[in-house]
């Protein structure tokens, strides 16, 4: 049992050790991909050397590289290497106002001296194309930006770096970028605000001493460049120099240039201000309405007050969180003010609406004009004409026998003579919808005055009555009608006239 066991074990381990080399290989070219290894010229040996033509392009390099040294930068112990910087923008992404940052995409250029890298007299050119992949082999100044919060270089389809050497050894270095740097905004004036983004380059490890950086006659170019909510111009863009001093390590070169983003109003006016606007006007018809409506002037000024505070909060969402008040925010806060004096305004109708002192001022009021109205009609001459029939001088009739209940009149009259003596005979029934106290026996409608008159308004049922409105409720709707509206528009001129 033991040898078995022994074997067994040694399997184990074996089998533990053991990597298939297809792994090994695949783990290899990972490490490849990422640390992409590159020989320079000085690494090359003497025979690899020897075999390259004498008269060629990669012999003249090899000259130039063989004793170069890139850990140690240009005239040292001497003048500090004079970096000039170049941009060309890209594309430039909207502000986040969330994040407070911005993303642009640039070609970053940068040219220095390094005599160490002069060409020879033999190359008839006046400048040398280098592989990109020669960037590393080169001494190159420790440029980072300041204010950046992530970036990173292209490499598609191959790196995106250009390297040419010049006749008198100036460095020129072009590589494409996609950085995202921060931009401290100033939100008092938004949405009617202009921002100042900067974009600063620093060195990292050289102080003034041994390394300077300094704008190019034209350091930043632009195709014409479309925002979404931004406008930016060339000729708003300023440039200048953030040299910076840290203590205890001493003063590091910077430049830097500031864009200016003016923000577009647009959306915010067809977005924002147009319907809160409209929403408070809207508050203001419930002064139209009758005061007793409450069905319909409390709903009205919710719907206002509800929609006027979640376009406040959705706004909130997409804007940072600081601690001052914004533009935007003093006309919602506005805005949310006039829907809700709209109900308070509708709260005191009520209060005077059902003030029991109030409602019987009003009915005394009322009182004393209908009977002002009822002696003043009293007054007036009276014109009675005589009850005949057809309105013509002749026999009147006669109550008793006009008068009607519920069975229906069976006594006509059979002709004028008859309607001369009084004389009525029972000839039968006349149709259901005619009644002999309100037509004649010719049809004609006749004039009834009397007990029958009086039995008709009897039958009526009487209206509601009306409820009683204070002057003082209608007094408040009607100061309302124009308060509301006057205070809005003063309130739109100091506004604007501010912040346009």
């Amino acid at each position: 049992m033991a040898p078995v066991f022994r074997s067994m074990i040694l399997l184990l381990l074996l089998l533990s050790c053991w990597q298939p080399a297809g792994a090994k290989e695949g783990k290899s070219t990972k490490k490849g991909k990422k640390g992409k290894q590159v020989v320079c010229p000085s690494q090359l040996s003497q025979e690899d050397l020897a075999n390259v033509p004498a008269n060629s392009t990669s012999n003249i390099l090899n000259r130039l590289m063989v004793s170069y040294d890139p850990r140690i930068r240009p005239n040292f112990q001497g003048i500090p290497v004079e970096s000039r910087v170049n941009i060309f923008i890209n594309s430039f992404g909207s502000i986040q106002e969330t994040t407070m940052d911005y993303r642009v995409n640039i070609f970053l250029r940068q040219r220095w001296n390094d005599p160490r890298l002069r060409l020879p007299t033999d190359f008839k050119s006046e400048a040398l194309t280098v592989d990109p992949k020669m960037f590393q082999c080169l001494w190159k100044p420790d440029l980072f930006f300041a204010n950046e919060k992530n970036a990173n270089f292209h490499d598609v389809t191959q790196d995106n770096i250009l390297l040419f050497i010049f006749r008198n050894g100036d460095v020129l270095i072009s590589m494409r970028l996609s950085v995202t740097l921060s931009c401290p905004l100033d939100l008092t004036l938004f949405p009617m605000d202009t921002q100042f983004c900067k974009m600063q380059l620093e060195s990292f490890g050289y102080t003034t001493s041994d390394l300077v950086f300094m704008w190019q006659s034209d350091p930043v170019q632009m195709d014409e460049i479309a925002l979404p909510q931004f406008d930016i111009k060339q000729e708003d863009i300023k440039y200048g120099n953030c040299t910076k001093y840290y203590q205890g390590t001493g003063y590091y070169t910077c430049v830097e240039v500031i864009f200016m983003l003016r923000r577009q109003v647009g959306f915010y006016m067809m977005g924002v201000y147009a319907p809160t606007l409209l929403l408070v006007v809207l508050s203001w018809l419930s002064f139209w309405i009758n005061p007793d409506a409450s069905a319909a002037r409390v709903p009205l000024g919710i719907l206002s007050v509800l929609s006027l505070s979640s376009e406040s909060m959705s706004l909130a969402s997409e804007l940072p969180k600081v601690s001052y008040v914004k533009a935007i925010d003093i006309w919602l806060i506005a805005c949310l003010l006039f829907g809700f004096f709209s109900l308070v305004e509708y709260a005191v109708v009520q209060v005077f609406l059902n003030s029991p002192k109030l409602i019987e001022e009003e009915k005394a009021k009322m009182a004393t004009k209908e009977k002002a109205l009822k002696e003043k009609e009293a007054k007036k001459p009276s014109n009675k004409s005589n009850n005949t029939v057809n309105g013509t001088g002749g026999t009147p009739i006669h109550v008793n026998t006009l008068q009607v209940v519920e069975n229906r009149c069976k006594k006509v009259c059979t002709s004028k003579s008859d309607l001369r003596s009084n004389d009525f005979s029972i000839v039968g029934s006349l149709p259901r919808d005619f009644e002999l106290s309100n037509f004649d026996c010719y049809g004609k409608p006749v004039e009834v005055t009397g007990a029958l008159k009086s039995q008709n308004k009897t039958n009526k049922k009487p209206p509601p009555p009306k409820p009683v409105i204070p002057a003082a409720a209608k007094r408040v709707d009607l100061y309302a009608r124009a308060l509301f509206p006057f205070s809005f528009l003063f309130f739109n001129v100091v506004y604007w006239s501010i912040y346009l």
